[in-house]
């Protein structure tokens, strides 16, 4: 079988191969790529074969002499979301015989941090080419991310989008037809640039600062932390004890999609955001004090991935996207038809709602016990109790008493297989 590489020759124009690349192009017998690849190397005599088609390559490089050369060509690097990965594993399986070498050449990540003057090790690297991605939760989580653009998501989409997240002043800088006579780099804010029209096969570098970071997890932070307005009838908290427990029940990842209803003065809301940083958190509260203190608290903790929705579920949550964890302070009665819809969105979805009286509580059951019937759901119920000690001072020492805080049902619904 015939000796085999797979060539990384940069950006497409000659002048970035590398001198091995350029070499072996030389010598081989067989050139196979994209047409625009080919076109561009190697002399008069070499066989060309333009496809792009894993089983059509593996096929033309099993039809080849056994002792001729053969070249395939992939743009950037081998080991930078290239066809190489896929193209490696056929020859291995289906060709074992053939001797494989892969050639590393210039990546447009490379290239494109040259070209802006900016460095690339500290840079999160993201694909939306053929693929999904949030975009906006992996700048809130790492704050300089590059990615690669497609025909499915544009680079002005993409800008759209981190308008839509809060992110309209990131800076991002727009590459497009890389190394070749028409490279075009532009750069601005994702505001500036969401209204101009870019080529479906660019990179982007976008830079912004990251949701904070703390040296300890976000659970059951001090209820001090909060802001609190005191004039007037005070915005429901949910406390830091009960709001430790019940995020430990709905273990939250970080790419979250959180719901919290009733979310009064925001504690779970911020706490959710900060383990959730590349994910989204819909605070929803009917009650226009609350929002206010809501977001007064969302803009305290410098938090970018809440979304305050005014209004009373479940109406509010009906064209949201489908939550993974979901956080029930407050219904106004409406139980059911809340997890009913939470369902609907995601059958794999956590919910913990919190209750006080057992008339809540006997509602939950009443819910869950109608909701079985088409979901495959369990319930578990404890009850936390708190107390917390406050001083007494005498003219002879101080004592500690220790006052009892409300008794309070954390009621968790969940898939049965978890």
């Amino acid at each position: 079988m015939p000796q085999v590489y797979f060539i990384g020759i940069g950006m497409g124009n000659p002048d970035t191969l590398t001198l091995r690349a350029y070499r072996l192009i030389e010598q081989s017998d067989c050139l196979i790529g994209a047409a625009r690849m080919i076109d561009s190397v190697g002399g008069t005599k070499v066989k060309r074969f333009s496809t792009i088609r894993n089983e059509e390559i593996i096929k033309i490089i099993s039809e080849q002499p056994k002792d001729s050369v053969v070249s395939v060509l992939l743009s950037g690097d081998v080991g930078f979301y290239s066809a190489a990965k896929k193209l490696t594993v056929l020859i291995r399986e289906q060709l074992p015989e053939v001797s494989l070498e892969l050639i590393c050449g210039i990546s447009s990540l490379q290239y494109f941090c040259a070209k802006i003057e900016t460095s690339w090790d500290d840079v999160k690297v993201i694909s939306v080419h053929g693929r999904e991605g949030n975009v906006s939760a992996e700048i809130r989580k790492h704050g300089k991310v590059f990615a690669l653009t497609g025909s499915n998501r544009t680079a002005n989409e993409i800008c759209k989008q981190l308008c839509e997240d809060g992110l309209a002043n990131a800076k991002v800088w727009v590459g497009e037809e890389l190394s070749y006579q028409n490279e075009k780099i532009s750069s601005g804010t994702a505001k500036q640039l969401s209204t101009r029209s870019f080529s479906s096969l660019a990179v982007m570098l976008i830079l912004d600062v990251p949701s904070p970071r703390r040296k300890y997890p976000a659970l059951g932070l001090d209820d001090e932390e909060f802001l609190r307005n005191t004039e007037g009838k005070t915005v429901p908290m949910t406390k830091q004890e009960i709001r430790a427990v019940s995020m430990a029940k709905l273990k939250i990842s970080e790419d979250a999609c959180v719901y919290d209803i009733g979310a009064g003065t925001g504690s779970v809301s911020v706490e959710a955001a900060m383990l959730a940083r590349g994910g989204r958190v819909f605070a929803v509260e009917k009650n226009p004090q609350a929002v206010a203190q809501l977001e007064e608290n969302i803009a305290h903790f410098a938090l970018r991935n809440v979304h305050v929705i005014e209004g009373m579920a479940p109406q509010a949550i009906e064209e949201l996207p489908a939550p993974d964890c979901v956080f029930v302070g407050g219904s106004s009665g409406k139980i059911e038809p809340i997890l009913q819809l939470c369902l609907e969105k995601n059958p794999q979805v956590r919910m913990v709602v919190t209750a006080i009286t057992l008339e809540t509580v006997a509602d939950v059951l009443e819910a869950v016990k109608h909701i079985q019937d088409k979901y495959e759901i369990s319930l578990e119920i404890s009850q936390v109790t708190a107390a917390r000690a406050k001083p007494l001072h005498s003219a002879q020492k101080t004592m500690h008493l220790m006052m009892g805080q409300n008794p309070v049902f954390i009621c968790c619904i969940f898939p049965k297989e978890q």
